[in-house]
This record gives C-alpha cells, structure tokens and sequence, in this order.
C-alpha cells in the first residue's frame, strides 16, 4: 500500500478529498481567529460588532459540520475502492502461484488489510488535516507577532520528533500482532475443521487448550503493542501540554507589554491548542503509518504479478517411474517399485495403510520432493514432458465444492460445457439425486449447512472430472461414500473410458478389480513398495 497509489485510484476523488478537507480546515481556522474581532467589539462596547461577528463565526460552524462528514464519505470510499484493487491483486496472486495455507490468506485478505485500512490509510486523513491546520493557523499568527511563530516553530520540531522515541518498538509489536493472528487462524483451521471428530470422542479439552495456547499469544501481541502505543500515546501528550502551556505563557507577557490586544492573547491560546493539537494528531498518525512498515512490504510483495504456470502447462497422458524414494523429516523412508502407466492404462494402488499410496499422490503432483529417483511424464505421442510442465487431474478423497449451483460445481463456469451435463450426470449415477431436488441441477450447495451428502459431494466432482475429459487422472478413495452399487457403476464407466487413471481403492470386488489393467501393491514392510 502507498500514498501515491491511494491518490492515483481516482484522481478526481482524490482532488475533490483534498478540497474539501482545505475548506473545512480553513473555515474552522478562521472561525477561531474571527473570534479576535469579536472580543475586541466586545470590550469596547460595540455590541452590533460583537453581533455580525459572531453570526459570520456561526455560518462558518455549520458550513465546517456539513463539510467534515462529506469529505469522510468521499476518502472512505477512495480507500475501499483502492483495498479492493489490493485484495484482487493477492487473490490473483495466490492462484497463480503455489498452493498457501487458507489461515494465511484469510489473514491477508482480511485482518492485514483492516490493519492498512486502520493504521495507514485513514491516518492519512489526519495527516492532511493536521497540515492544512498547521499552515493556515501559522499563518495567521505572523500576523500577530513574529515571536510567536518563532516560539511556535521551535516546540513544533521537539513535538515532531518525539514519535520516533517509540517508532521501531510500535512497529516490531505490530508485526508481532499480524504473525500470531496468522498462527492463531492456522489453529483454529486444524482444530475447528476436524470438529465433529472432537465432538465424536469427546475431546473438548484438547481443542480448548490448543486455541487456547494461540489465542493468549495473540493476546499477549495485542497487550505489548498497546503497552507501546501507550507509552508513545503519553510521550506526545506530555509535549503537546507542554507546548500550549510555553504558548499561552508568551501570549500572556506580549499582553502584559501591549505588544498584542486582548483579542490577540485569547485567540493565540486558542490557536496554541489548535496547533499542537494538530502536531500531537499528526506525530500520533505518523506513527501508526510508519508501524506498517513491515506490513506493507510483505503486501506489496503479494501484489505483485507472478506467472501462472498452469496456463503453459501440457496433459500428460502416461508416466514412468523409476528408482523413485520419499523421504520424511522423521528419518522414515519409502521406496517405491518401478512401473509405467501407459495412456488409456487403468491402473489400481493398493496397500496397508502408511505404505505411501498418498505420498506417491504427493510426489505426482509435485507437492513433494522424491528424495531419489525419477518421475517421467509422456504426452499423447510418448514424448517427455518436464516434470514441471507436466498437468494431470486430481481427485482427493474430500471433495472439493463451491457454495453455486450443482451445474457451476460441475462444469466450473464454463458454459459450453453444458450440453453434455445430463450424460456425465448420469455416468456418475448422479441422475437419480438430482431429479429428487426441486432445482435439479441449479440447487445452490449450501456449504454451512450441508444441503448434500459426502456421497453427493463426490458425484459432484466425479462428474467434473468427466466433463472436462482429463487424459491422466488420480483418484483417491473417490467413491468411498456412495453406496456399493452406484460405486460399482461408476468405477466401471471410468473403466471404460479413455482416461489414464491411478486410482487408490479398497474393498472392491475381485470382478472389479479384474477389470484394472494392472494392479500397484504396495508393503510397509522395510518401509519397501512392491509391485
């Protein structure tokens, strides 16, 4: 987030911001120097005077009352169009690039920029507002008395550099604040996500010790970073009473020596307090800008356009698998057998649980580095792919909707895929399902409140995968909530498809089974694969 970038999200709003914001500040200046002329009408008598110019003070007043909340209104609406184009920005991020934890983008798409919205942004208003006061108000007071100024100058720069006292401190806590935010959103994502397990075993104390433990580091982040905005809230306090009181005092001898009127003295407190009032606002903006220092460097590294690989990549259609091993950070080690999937091949993976049937997933998809060995994908006429380049579909065992209709779930919002929705529909023994609900296939998934089963859930992707006719697919456990018949009927029209399929499995029917082209066992004995 920067300022330029701010001002250039609509530079006429921005424009017509500043305008109002010059008005509203040189109005309400005026009203307190117009104040003068009304007390020196005043102390000699001239009441018509003293009336005319407390009725100009009144206009001024509600003209500064309707100005303020309009200007407010055009800024909000300048920093929200420009926090939108940001969240756009590392929302596209995140999808061209590698696959991040759901706790870490949700605290950059929401409480980071909440924190850029609170502590940079909207402290730039007061920064502008703080400015235009100073000026307009220094201005003024040369036309009183130059000693003013001087003195006002001086105090100025102590009161603008006390903020620098506690400016690496506020910065550091609020990093700290945005960092466990993110680990305690991590935590509630593992815990609250495996919920119905806890309720299941009756596990409660668990899950309230574990977010308990992140939330009271978020907690204790929040306590130190308010202790240090405290801390520097006082620092500043301290100088801005310090500096009116030095204000008044001169105003009070020039005075005593007739050097100023009485309208003078009274209007120079006033603006004494309307100063420092305005350097105190804007040491307390500067430093909420500056203690989103780190912040706003790790934004604009996520802002940035990174390529999307996908785009480039080519189908595989085959793969070859060679001296392959996986290696665990624990020491354990998995070595897998050598085989080759041919295109159109049907191909099962077996084995005890812990064997490494979802680490092989892993290794094919690139999410997992092969500690040795190597992994060849093929395109349709044989030739290698790069492993990088290489693009296969994937089916996990928890499939993955989206809170749309049944039909944008299955052809991803792409509406030429349409036609041929009834006959994948019905190739995934998903007919049946549909024809039960009242808008078919435009039934919007409620995710929150659970409108389809698990099984349905998988049809769902199932069909997916279908209508998008990826040439290699991996499938894990992907009918293992429909019931045995509809499975047995889906497997064998995948069967007897075109696609290359890895699919992991269990309990199927030594008839089903026969239908595979081949069969991948794996042992977790030795920590060894075998074919």
């Amino acid at each position: 987030m920067k300022i330029k970038e701010l001002f250039k999200q609509n530079i006429p709003r921005a424009l017509l911001v500043i305008f109002l914001f010059v008005i509203y500040t040189l109005g309400g200046t005026l009203n307190e120097y117009l104040f003068k002329y009304a007390l020196n009408d005043i102390t000699s008598g001239n009441m018509n005077g003293y009336i005319q110019w407390q009725v100009i003070q009144l206009v001024l007043e509600l003209v500064t009352a309707l100005l303020l909340p309009f200007a407010t209104l055009t800024m909000t609406k300048q920093v929200q169009s420009y926090i939108h184009q940001i969240r756009k920005e590392i929302t596209h991020h995140y999808y061209a690039g590698g696959d991040e934890k759901v706790s870490k983008m949700q605290n950059e798409l929401t409480a980071n920029l909440k924190s850029l919205d609170s502590d940079y942004a909207t402290p730039w208003i007061t920064i502008l507002n703080a400015v235009l006061q100073l000026v307009f108000a220094i201005g003024l007071l040369i036309s009183m008395n130059w000693l003013l100024l001087v003195l006002t100058a001086f105090l100025a720069v102590i009161t603008l550099l006390l903020p620098k006292i506690m400016e690496k401190k506020t910065s550091a806590t609020m990093n700290k604040v945005n960092t466990k935010n993110a680990k305690l959103l991590n935590g509630i994502e593992h815990w609250l996500g495996g919920l119905q397990e806890l309720r299941r075993y009756t596990a409660y104390s668990r899950l309230s010790r574990e977010l308990h433990k992140a939330s009271h580091s978020y907690v204790e982040a929040n306590k130190q970073n308010a202790k240090y905005r405290s801390i520097s809230y006082m620092i500043n306090t301290f100088g801005d009473a310090i500096s009116q009181v030095g204000m008044s005092l001169l105003a009070g001898i020039l005075f005593i020596f007739n050097q100023i009127s009485f309208g003078d003295w009274a209007v120079a407190g006033a603006f004494a307090y309307l100063i420092f009032a305005a350097i105190y606002d804007l040491t307390g903006a500067i430093t909420r800008v500056k203690s989103t220092k780190v912040l706003r460097e790790q934004t604009i590294l996520l802002r940035k356009k990174i390529k999307n690989t996908a785009q480039n990549r080519t189908f595989a259609y085959g793969v070859t698998v060679s001296n392959l091993v996986a290696k665990y950070n624990g020491g354990e080690q998995i070595s897998y057998p050598n085989f080759s999937i041919k295109a159109g091949e049907k191909v099962l993976l077996t084995g005890d649980s812990g064997a490494g049937k979802s680490t092989l997933f892993k290794l094919l998809l690139g999410k997992m580095k092969p500690a040795e060995g190597q992994i060849k994908f093929v395109d349709q006429s044989g030739q290698i792919i790069p492993f990088s380049k290489a693009k296969i579909g994937y089916l996990p065992q928890d499939p993955i909707v989206f809170p749309v209709s049944i039909k944008n779930n299955i052809t991803m919002f792409n509406q030429k895929l349409v036609t041929r929705l009834q006959s994948v529909v019905s190739g995934v023994q998903f007919a049946t399902d549909i024809a039960k609900m009242p808008a078919g296939l435009d039934t919007v998934i409620d995710l929150k409140n659970g409108n389809i089963s698990g099984g349905q859930r998988q049809k769902i992707v199932l069909a997916r995968s279908e209508i998008y006719n990826q040439p290699f697919v991996l499938m894990d456990e992907v009918t293992s909530a429909i019931d045995q018949a509809a499975a047995e009927k889906i497997i064998e029209n995948l069967l007897e498809g075109h696609q290359t399929i890895l699919m992991i499995a269990h309990n199927l029917t030594p008839e089903i089974k026969a239908k595979f082209d081949q069969e991948i066992k794996l042992t977790n004995v030795n920590n060894e694969a075998k074919q």
